[in-house]
């Protein structure tokens, strides 16, 4: 069915149903089917003998018709933006040429004055008025009787899209695909009669295609926001979702990251589409909402694949109906059904071309195996048929020798620093834009260079409240590129140029005997608050600093300072750290220690506050409550308690819905068996607590807390903010709600020394990630002051995954390590054991402490320990696979095949101080075979 033939049956359908809305006023299918076809008449008056039509117009109900009837008359409809610079305007009607333009708004219609390349320019009220006057001579028949459905061109719509030498390019699209994608988003989206599908894209962006032609085939509303006539258009969209909400919308993850919790909320479905999507927009998107992410180029038909996905994955899903995928692999000239490569679009849905340059000759446009294809210039990985998104092969850069996906670099940052984050050049400087607002410059910088190697740090920080958009929604880049370039103030810096201190007596001459000696062997001025790495210099320079500041002033007070500084050398902090000043750099074990000692210190009182009066019955053994149920762990915790008799609440910041579904699909459930569980977010966590505390009405059974946050590189002083947050919270919960025990799986790489929470204690552990369970447990050991008993679990790295349970791993170092070692032939050289424990074993421990009455326990869990041996056994490899870390990381890194973020986390752990030292072996369970059974497939 072409697209005239397609509009104008389905908007025929579903005559009692709302088509369109906006604001107070609605329009039925009737209504839309009359209008569209008289307009589509008027239309082909104008244009007898076809052609193509420019809409330009956006974001209104008239607009929006007009498409329609520009789709339905079949002539080629082509919109264009309204928002856009005249001069811009008037290059897309040249290059478009079209028969007539129909100006939706006063500003586009001045903008193409007289002097235009289209053969009319009309304001949209006057198109019926022009469609009346007499045909000229020469002109073609237009039928008196108007027809349902009218003769289509070759091409059923034009989009623009930039081009790399900023000149617009038309891409020309065909009939073949519409249908299909039409079905596939209705079915995949689950878009049914009467849905309020919000039409949020620039009608210029080919996702407004989709937006309106799959509501219409799926009998939905399309709900077009009133604007408010001062704001913008996301302004409106905001206050749209606040007060009535929507069944669906699709947003690039840049302008979701702009929405309000509250508009967020109100969301069913959200469909990211037009950027690569991160974990930081996943995951807010995934605690209120059903979540897919859509991929597809102008060049395909709008849609090419649509994944939902349980948890962040790089996934794009697959190819949707009548789409093959293929990898490109440009040296050897091959396309292929698996591999890693550029990812080929083969099918009906591919593009007709660009306008002057037809498909199938040079350029992206080609043929393969017969069948029209287009190069997208992504990177993908094509496995068993999904399609995982690297990034655009022109966002890849070589420093050091060492290739950078900028896309997939930016993604992990934004992970690791919960914000907005985009990487991009501007000649061979690389700009890291981010909207992190407690990260300061000095700060920010030091972290990073403990993350990256050499050759990902970034050149530029650039600050920004949040990230420029382009009218069609996605990150400007050329406009962070001159925000990059502008001349930057630095209130520190200025500052700290003036000498911060200064008027400390013996300061200045330190001052300036630092400042001599840095600018001298750096050979630039080097600002007192600037690294002098970031001032250009090296490794070596930093020796001879040191060398000559001994000289001066002892090796043992500049090592100190040194020590101080973890080698960030700037003239600032060394001066203040050798004079003891106020401002000297403290180490993130005593930031966050002197953070939380105090509240530590008068929890105890403020949970006695929240208990309530002792009650004459026992404590509840009919309840309990779980956190973590969608993870791997408490997936496998909860399964355990379903149908054991015992009323169970599930404290998640999952979807309760996506939560059920996916535990269906991993143990065989049926939702029936998960309908009597009572699902709580940790906002109705604390709300309840509030509500409930001093009441005897509402408590707890025992509760099992495995539900945390695995982040080894993000650091200790942000791990404050996430799931110890929330294990707080979870604590006064507890408190309030009269639950008789609490047990916490923490982590054996906290140590197996059970001792109290202090600053040496807290530094004496390795990575951010187990310290911040160290400080969980303090907070949970406060429990025990109000009669709550006490349990922690500190478990060995958990396995036993069964064969549903693989996308656990997907960001498991260990696990990858492994996978990279098969891969690769080679392990490195491991100091000490690895503990490892079994999931069952894991599950067994935390529900026998929960059904316990006794006083809590301390224990450390560790199913049995892996020596150097064994996992060569394991992996099948002999000695000579063994290398050093930094030999191996070196090999793996070069493959190329490994996730920016697992090999930053091996470049930690690796590095890190000598592994577990007590042997066990409580079972006889191959649990690394059966790891390599299940998820590495060998």
């Amino acid at each position: 069915m072409d697209l005239p033939a397609l509009v104008a049956h389905h908007l025929g359908q579903n005559d009692g149903l709302v088509a369109l809305e906006s604001g107070a006023r609605t329009w039925s299918y009737a209504d839309l089917a009359e209008a569209t076809r008289a307009r589509a008449a008027q239309l082909r008056r104008l244009c007898p003998d076809g052609g193509r039509v420019v809409v330009v117009g956006e974001h209104t109900a008239d607009a929006l018709i007009w498409t329609l009837s520009v789709m339905r008359s079949g002539l080629v409809y082509t919109p264009l933006n309204p928002g856009l610079p005249a001069e811009r305007i008037r290059q897309a009607v040249r290059v478009a040429a079209p028969r007539l333009v129909v100006c939706c708004t006063a500003e586009s219609l001045d903008a193409l004055g007289t002097d235009s390349a289209a053969e009319r320019v009309l304001p949209a009220d006057d198109v019926m008025r022009a469609a009346a006057e007499p045909v000229p001579d020469g002109a073609g028949e237009v039928p008196e009787a108007v027809p349902e459905v009218w003769p289509a061109e070759e091409v059923a719509y034009s989009i623009f899209t930039s081009g790399s030498t900023g000149v617009p390019k038309l891409v020309n699209v065909g009939h073949a695909g519409i249908e299909n994608l039409c079905r596939a988003q209705t079915r995949l989206f689950g878009v049914k009669p009467g849905h309020r599908k919000l039409q949020f894209s620039s009608l210029s962006f080919d996702a407004s295609v989709a937006e309106i032609l799959v509501a219409i085939h799926a009998g939905a509303r399309l709900v077009v926001p009133a604007g408010d006539g001062g704001g913008s258009w996301l302004s409106a969209v905001g206050h749209h979702l606040r007060e009535n909400g929507c069944d669906i919308i699709t947003l690039p993850p840049s302008v979701y990251a702009r929405l309000d919790d509250e508009a967020r909320k109100s969301i069913g479905t959200v469909v990211f589409a037009g950027e690569a999507l991160t974990e930081a927009e996943f995951r807010a998107a995934a605690r209120h909402s059903r979540v897919l992410n859509a991929y597809g180029p102008s060049e395909g038909t709008v849609c090419f694949s649509v994944a939902e996905p349980s948890r962040f994955t790089a996934s794009i899903g697959r190819p949707i109906d009548g789409y093959t995928a293929k990898v490109h692999d440009s040296e050897r000239g091959t396309y292929s059904d698996a591999g890693r490569g550029e990812l080929v679009l083969v099918g009906p849905g591919v593009a007709l071309g660009y306008e002057g340059q037809p498909a199938g000759g040079a350029g992206p446009f080609v043929t393969v195996g017969g069948d029209t294809a287009y190069h997208t210039g992504d990177e993908v990985e094509l496995r068993s048929g999904e399609l995982f998104y690297l990034g655009r092969l022109d966002e890849q850069i070589k420093r050091l020798g060492h290739r950078i996906g900028l896309t997939d670099l930016g993604g992990w940052l934004a992970q690791l620093m919960d914000t907005s984050v985009v990487l991009l050049t501007d000649g061979t400087s690389l700009i890291m834009a981010h909207t992190a607002k407690d990260r300061p410059e000095n700060e920010l910088r030091q972290w990073l260079r403990d993350l990256l190697p050499p050759w990902e740090m970034p050149d530029v920080l650039l600050s920004l409240p949040e990230l420029p958009l382009t009218t069609s929604g996605k990150t400007d880049k050329a406009a962070l590129r001159a925000l990059a370039r502008e001349p930057r103030q630095s209130a520190q810096a200025d500052g700290a140029r003036s000498g911060a201190g200064a008027s400390e007596p013996g300061v200045r001459d330190d001052w300036e005997v630092v400042r001599t000696i840095v600018e001298r062997i750096v050979g630039a001025a080097v600002e007192p608050a600037v690294s002098i790495f970031d001032a250009g210099a090296d490794s070596l320079a930093l020796v001879r600093i040191q060398v000559e500041l001994n000289e001066i002033y002892g090796e043992e007070p500049v090592q100190t300072v040194f020590d101080l500084l973890n080698y960030d050398f700037t003239i600032e902090g060394f001066v203040t750290g050798l004079r003891g000043l106020p401002g000297a750099q403290t180490s993130p074990e005593r930031q966050v220690f002197d953070e939380v000692a105090g509240e530590l210190a008068g929890l105890p009182a403020a949970l006695a506050a929240l208990r309530p009066a002792p009650e004459s019955g026992a404590a509840r053994r009919d309840a309990i409550t779980v956190t973590g149920a969608g993870g791997f762990i408490g997936g496998h915790v909860l399964d355990r308690l379903i149908g054991g008799g015992q009323e169970i609440t599930v404290v998640t910041t999952s979807d309760p819905r996506r939560l059920v579904s996916r535990h269906c699909e991993r143990f065989g459930r049926n939702p029936e068996e998960l309908s009597q569980i009572e699902f709580l977010g940790y906002d109705d966590v604390e709300t309840l607590a509030e509500d409930a505390s001093g009441s005897d009405t509402v408590r707890w059974g025992a509760v099992v807390h495995c539900g945390y946050d695995v982040n080894h590189l993000l650091p200790l002083e942000h791990q404050l903010s996430g799931s110890v947050a929330t294990t707080a919270a979870l604590v006064r919960a507890a408190a309030a709600l009269d639950a008789p025990r609490f047990v916490f799986l923490s982590a054996a790489s906290v140590g197996p020394d059970f001792v109290p929470l202090t600053q040496e204690a807290l530094a004496a552990v390795d990575d951010p990630y187990s310290q911040s369970k160290f400080v969980a447990e303090a907070y949970i050991t406060a429990l025990e002051g109000v009669g709550c008993g006490v349990d922690l679990v500190r478990g060995g790295l958990v396995y036993g995954h069964n064969a549903r349970e693989g996308e656990f791993l997907d960001r498991d170092v260990f696990a990858q390590m492994l996978r990279l070692s098969l891969q690769q032939g080679t392990l490195p050289r491991l100091d000490g054991l690895v503990p490892i424990c079994h999931v069952s074993d894991v599950v067994d421990a935390l529900l026998t402490a929960a059904a316990s009455d006794g006083t809590g326990v301390r224990s450390v869990l560790v199913s049995r320990t892996y020596d150097q041996r064994d996992l060569l056994d394991e992996l099948g490899l002999d000695d000579s696979a063994l290398v050093s870390p930094q030999e191996w990381l070196s090999t793996v890194t070069e493959a190329d095949t490994a996730d920016l973020r697992i090999l930053a986390a091996l470049r930690r752990q690796l590095g890190a101080a000598a592994g577990w030292t007590q042997p066990a072996r409580s079972t006889d369970r191959a649990i690394i075979r059966e790891l390599r059974q299940t998820y590495l497939g060998a």
